[in-house]
């Protein structure tokens, strides 16, 4: 009912698809509101309506299955793919919880240090896998650190286990702005910007926008949640790191696979950052790492005592098919809103906008998203916001990256609701965490959030990528 009566307001308009029909616009805008429901209400699989495109559009004669099909094969749905190969092979042989136990025995057992330190390790994780693995991997670690710290003792503060189990979720969270790939709204705001605008954006330029904003977000997290809403005694809590030891002991030293694991990940890192500025104008995008480096680990043997390679195909089956799906048809949909004039025509209708400043606008966009990834998803978030918001920040004079940028990174910020993100969600499962909690702790974050990345598109994100 809502996607007729949108299809019935929205005019006829001159669509920029050569031989497109005039209700193109209409019939986009219908597909968009539908989506977003559907999204919004989880009616079916968010993967199952990422397919609509697929369907709606060229029965109804707006486009053709070749143009709405492309995106769904768009270069950044393989640098995404590379980075799921790459997390898996990470899980497989164990390097994640080597990482995260490093981390931990490095910082001790002083209560607020022991927080941060789970919390660094979590957002590191979280940069190249992704923020729901990473809780997944993190917090049965600090579930058992919990227990180990409270043996002889009665138990540990329940102000300290809620600290650290929202820490762990929050970090989560908080590490996935750090790159392109540990968040489907980061790529699917570089796959929508080069697919319709030209626009690229390097793997070294984000991280140079999105690590500044995760580093100070984590502090700005740890300390809200250990000096702010659980104020608990920051005496060390014991001696030693028996607990730490001991998981380290069971893993055993680091044989072949860790060690060929570690050096594929360091060529991938490397080549991302580092190739653009070594080779300027190189073929090797970033896409092109990611598949190399997906290739390379079904290629090498592991050299562990059972043989076989880094990776077999049956281990693909860990990897998130849904999530490129839902990243084809946010592209697919945002291409056609762009095609069939409506980004245009919804631009046009914001001009009323022109009078306030810059900041307050950039600061409305991440208020808005801030609220609906709340709600839905934070991949359904964007896939809808992206277009409609960047259509406006051209019609405004913006270009299209000011007012998409705080989508994408807004989209992540996530921190009141268990069924928010899984993060979330894991963490209030754990027993350690009220929803009450939750809603303390999470809502100075959003709010902060809304500031931070306000501050970060304005300021840096206008530096480095020109928005």
């Amino acid at each position: 009912m809502l996607a007729a009566l949108t299809a019935w307001v929205v005019p006829d308009m001159a669509p920029e698809a050569a031989g497109a029909p005039q209700y193109a616009g209409a019939v986009t805008a219908a597909t968009l509101v539908l989506m977003g429901v559907w999204w919004m209400t989880e009616a079916l699989p968010l993967p199952v309506t990422a397919l609509l495109p697929l369907v709606v559009l060229p029965v109804s004669g707006v486009a053709t299955m070749h143009d709405v099909a492309a995106p769904y094969a768009n270069k950044v749905i393989f640098l995404f793919l590379g980075g799921f190969v790459l997390a898996i092979a990470l899980q497989r042989w164990d390097v994640h919880l080597r990482i995260a136990l490093t981390v931990v025995r490095l910082v001790g057992t002083a209560p607020r240090r022991l927080v941060l330190g789970m919390m660094t390790a979590t957002a590191l994780l979280s940069m190249w896998v992704s923020n729901t693995a990473t809780a997944v991997m993190m917090l049965p670690i600090g579930i058992s650190v919990l227990a180990m710290l409270g043996r002889g003792r009665g138990g540990v503060d329940p102000r300290l286990s809620s600290a650290l189990m929202l820490g762990i979720a929050y970090a989560a969270t908080i590490g996935s702005f750090g790159t392109i790939i540990a968040s489907p709204p980061n790529a699917l705001l570089v796959g929508y910007l080069s697919e319709t605008y030209g626009v690229e954006i390097g793997f070294g330029q984000w991280m140079a926008v999105g690590l500044p904003l995760s580093i100070v977000f984590l502090l700005l997290a740890w300390l809200v949640l250990t000096r702010v809403v659980f104020r608990f005694d920051p005496a060390p809590l014991c001696e030693d790191d028996e607990v730490v030891r001991t998981e380290l002991r069971r893993l055993g030293p680091m044989g072949p696979p860790q060690h060929r694991v570690i050096a594929v990940f360091a060529l991938a890192a490397v080549s991302w950052i580092a190739l653009p500025f070594v080779w300027p104008g190189t073929p090797v995008t970033d896409e092109v790492v990611a598949v190399v480096v997906a290739i390379l680990l079904f290629l090498l043997p592991s050299g562990s005592d059972c043989g076989g390679r880094m990776l077999d195909w049956s281990d693909t089956r860990e990897l998130p098919w849904g999530i490129l799906l839902l990243f084809g048809g946010g592209l697919a949909l945002a291409s056609q809103i762009t095609a069939s004039g409506l980004s245009v025509w919804i631009g046009e209708r914001a001009h009323g906008l022109d009078g306030l400043p810059t900041v307050l606008v950039v600061a409305a966009v991440c208020a808005l998203t801030v609220l609906l990834t709340e709600f839905m998803s934070n991949t359904a978030t964007a896939a809808t916001l992206l277009p409609i918001m960047s259509g406006v920040g051209v019609a405004l004079g913006y270009g299209p990256l000011l007012l998409a940028a705080p989508v994408a990174l807004a989209a992540g910020c996530t921190f009141m609701m268990p069924a928010a993100t899984p993060p979330n969600a894991i963490a209030y499962s754990s027993g350690y965490v009220r929803v009450p909690d939750m809603l303390r702790a999470g809502f100075p974050l959003s709010v902060s959030s809304i500031v931070l990345v306000t501050l970060t598109v304005t300021t840096l994100a206008r530096w480095v990528l020109g928005a």
